[in-house]
């Protein structure tokens, strides 16, 4: 389950390679995931949240754009 820590180490590395959008793929995510993503955005940084599941049902086509 991904969680705060691992938001952390996903964010340093983004602004280490200066990237602007990255997907952070778990099969699972603590309560606070969804905040962590939306404070990363307000930075110029876009997080996208995906599931193993999303991406073995195929429901990520919305997710992408």
């Amino acid at each position: 389950m991904a969680g705060r820590p691992d938001f952390d180490a996903f964010e340093a590395m983004m602004a280490r390679e200066e990237c602007a959008k990255r997907f952070f793929v778990s099969f699972d995510y603590t309560g606070d995931a969804e905040t962590e993503a939306r404070f990363f955005k307000q930075t110029g940084r876009v997080i996208v949240l995906l599931t193993v599941r999303q991406i073995l049902d195929e429901q990520i086509a919305h997710r992408l754009a």
